[in-house]
């Protein structure tokens, strides 16, 4: 495919089939996304490409791994004959001006150089308009092919007659140029295409796989579920897995934009892609290569770059009467000055039409800006599904944000540690830590974290009772540690004093809970627990205002804790204590009030909210249900990805919006000067070497300024 013209035409053939619900024709990925009912055939769909004058193949994973190659070969395609077309171009240009004295020797030697221009250079555009006219069909190579060709048939038959023209000349730097223009969008598309490529290269071709007391290097796909793999220092791991042994301090930067190693130890996960800097691991494999998160990373962003937002239809609809329109455009040209008398200036007037109006820049406008936008959103841990939600994120009034797990961590972590007068923290913490270890509550897991992050030594603890609702006791180094709420006091017979009490229902009143810990039935001291608020959610509800959103917390905590948060971080409204199916009717009641609602969220209850809301944002590291039901993933915590996501969907937006408003401003501007209207009044057109320059600059604009993406700021 070369054009929007192709893009039109493939689509056309394709949803004609029966069993075609819809159909997705990309032009930069040069693929179709098809969803189909279970009826229909594969075969089918192939065959119908292949009556419209293309050809088609199943996409599979081995085939996009091989897309860069291919790239790489149309690049170098076009390279050669862009080199060999300005070679013949230069003496075509200046073998008139080297035989003044004989003008028909120097129209036999343009005739020379012209040929291997038109038949070499100039061959993709014959065949390709031989495809279409053997299927009653145009494009862009249609326009070429006719425009260069009328101008290199014209300066044979001038040759015949003995009066030499520039014809040649024309013909020839059409071709030189439209390829010149071929080749800089090829290698602007690779670039546009390399952060995908980049993604894909991150997993390693073969794993260290432990069988029996061996270890085999094999390659990845043969890796099975449960199988033992060995990940040695400097070695990228080659798919999810969980630790079993070893320490070791992992790059997941590609993953969560995290530049600092996370260390890794037994029951940590393990993510493929990801670096190990120091320290041999030997892990389980938990994802086979085609699903683990790079595997979904990667799907999530291909899905994004094959689909297209609604302003695309509109140039899609234009398309499909646009090269019809102009092939009637130049043949009025010709008619027009040819009955006027001046068939000379006619024949000038319909090339440059033909070549003018080649409508590569409208199949590029969109498609180049969403391969970029995808791309580089990637790279920033933003997974973009589809195109729809690069084009909703410019129209947002409203985001609601869950509370637990988005604008808060989502677990539980120690935040104040208040002791009795007299009582050593160290050994205070070790104690409780060590009576949790018994346990798998999250609030004892914080204690044990804690304890850890502060090398604290835990000691071993036995004899554990659980008391259910109150809390629990146990044995450490012959001391009963009791831990939990007033009644596990009360039932350890440990009473509380008043510097406690105010401190419990302060702390409490923020959102805080309370661990009261006795000792041999003396309360020591109390451990605060609360879900951790990261340092970044007020610096992105901030930004986030910034965007002129109105933001609204949503959450089914209880109010005073869900209100104490909201303080903390910026937002004035609130609505707390809801259900699952409240938070849906919310975010329909905003809409129904005329809001563009964003709805970020991570866990099962929100996923109703996030597909109900004009734009679900989910954070990546929440339930699988909530990712599926969101159209962008965030893959880390960091809530300052929503603020840089809806910048680089307003970002792309807007570029979209320029690209197809330059690529029909250049054609509606243009097409009239090259058809001649204005020579009459101004003396001003476009002869046909002139419109080839601009044909191709307009492409290359195009993609050059959905690169521009890739250097924005979004913080």
């Amino acid at each position: 495919m070369h054009c929007a013209s192709c893009v039109a035409n493939v689509q056309k053939a394709i949803e004609a089939i029966p069993g075609v619900v819809s159909a997705s024709v990309n032009l930069t990925l040069r693929e179709a996304a098809v969803d189909v009912t279970p009826d229909a055939k594969t075969g089918v769909i192939i065959d119908a490409v292949s009556k419209a004058g293309y050809q088609a193949t199943v996409s599979d994973a081995k085939l996009n791994e091989s897309a860069r190659d291919r790239e790489l070969a149309d690049l170098a395609e076009w390279r050669v004959r862009m080199a060999v077309g300005f070679s013949l171009l230069v003496p075509l240009m200046l073998v008139g001006q080297l035989s003044p004295l004989d003008p028909m020797t120097g129209a036999w030697r343009q005739f020379a150089l012209a040929t291997p221009l038109q038949f070499y250079v100039g061959w993709p555009y014959v065949i390709g308009a031989w495809q279409r006219l053997k299927h009653i069909s145009a494009n862009m190579d249609t326009l070429v092919a006719l425009g260069t060709g009328t101008a290199y048939i014209t300066g044979i038959a001038h040759l015949v007659l003995q009066t030499p023209s520039m014809m040649f000349v024309d013909a020839g730097m059409i071709i030189a140029f439209i390829t010149c223009g071929k080749y800089l969008e090829a290698k602007a598309k690779g670039r546009a295409s390399r952060s995908i490529h980049k993604l894909m290269s991150l997993a390693p071709d073969v794993a260290a796989v432990e069988r029996d007391t061996l270890v085999e290097v094999v390659s990845t796909s043969e890796v099975k579920v449960d199988d033992v793999i060995v990940v040695r220092p400097g070695e990228r791991v080659p798919l999810d897995s969980t630790v079993l042994s070893g320490h070791g301090s992992v790059d997941e930067s590609w993953l969560t934009g995290e530049s600092l190693p996370i260390e890794k130890q037994p029951e940590d996960k393990l993510f493929a892609g990801t670096v190990n800097g120091g320290g041999a691991l030997k892990a389980r494999v938990t994802a086979t290569i085609d699903a683990t998160s790079l595997a979904q990373v990667i799907e999530l962003v291909h899905r994004a770059q094959e689909s297209k937002p609604q302003i695309q239809q509109l140039a899609d609809q234009v398309v499909a009467w646009f090269v019809p329109a102009v092939l009637a455009i130049a043949t009025i040209s010709l008619l027009g000055w040819g009955l006027i008398g001046d068939w000379t200036l006619g024949l000038s007037c319909a090339v440059a039409v033909l070549v003018v109006a080649c409508p590569c820049a409208l199949g590029l406008a969109t498609p180049t800006a969403v391969l970029v936008a995808s791309g580089r959103g990637a790279e920033l841990g933003i997974l973009i599904k589809d195109a729809r939600s690069l084009e909703l994120g410019g129209k947002l009034t409203t985001i609601v944000v869950d509370k637990t797990g988005t604008i808060t961590a989502g677990k539980p972590a120690v935040v104040a540690v208040l002791t009795c007068d007299g009582v050593d923290e160290s050994s205070f913490v070790s104690d409780v830590a060590a009576v949790e270890q018994l346990t798998t509550h999250p609030l004892g897991s914080a204690v044990i974290t804690y304890a850890r992050d502060r090398n604290v030594p835990i000691a071993l603890a036995d004899q554990l009772t659980v008391w259910p609702g109150e809390g629990i006791e146990a044995d450490v180094n012959g001391r009963r540690i009791a831990i939990g709420n007033e009644r596990m006091m009360h039932r350890a017979r440990a009473a509380l004093s008043e510097t406690a009490l105010i401190a419990i229902g302060q702390r409490g009143a923020g959102g805080q809970t309370a661990l009261m810990i006795a000792r041999n039935n003396v309360h020591v001291g109390t451990i605060f627990v609360a879900d951790e608020l990261p340092a970044t959610s007020a610096e992105a509800i901030e930004a986030l205002r910034r965007l002129k959103l109105r933001v609204i917390m949503l959450t089914g905590d209880k109010a005073s804790t869900a209100n104490f948060v909201a303080q903390q971080v910026g937002i004035d409204e609130v609505i707390a204590e809801v259900l699952p199916d409240e938070k849906e009717s919310i975010i329909r009641k905003l809409q129904c009030e005329g809001a563009v609602v964003a709805m970020v969220g991570d866990g099962i209850n929100d996923a109703a909210a996030l597909t109900t809301a004009d734009l679900g944002i989910a954070i990546g590291s929440g339930a699988d249900v909530a990712i599926e039901s969101a159209d962008i993933v965030l893959v880390g915590r960091d809530l300052l990805s929503v603020p840089m996501a809806l910048k680089l969907a307003s970002m792309t937006r807007r570029t979209i919006v320029q690209n197809l408003g330059w690529a029909f401003f250049y054609n509606l501007a243009l097409i009239p000067f090259a058809a001649g209207v204005f020579v009459p009044l101004l003396g001003l057109r476009v002869p046909p070497s002139l419109a080839a320059t601009a044909m191709a600059l307009s492409s290359v604009s195009v993609v050059t300024n959905s690169l521009v993406l890739r250097t924005r700021r979004l913080k």
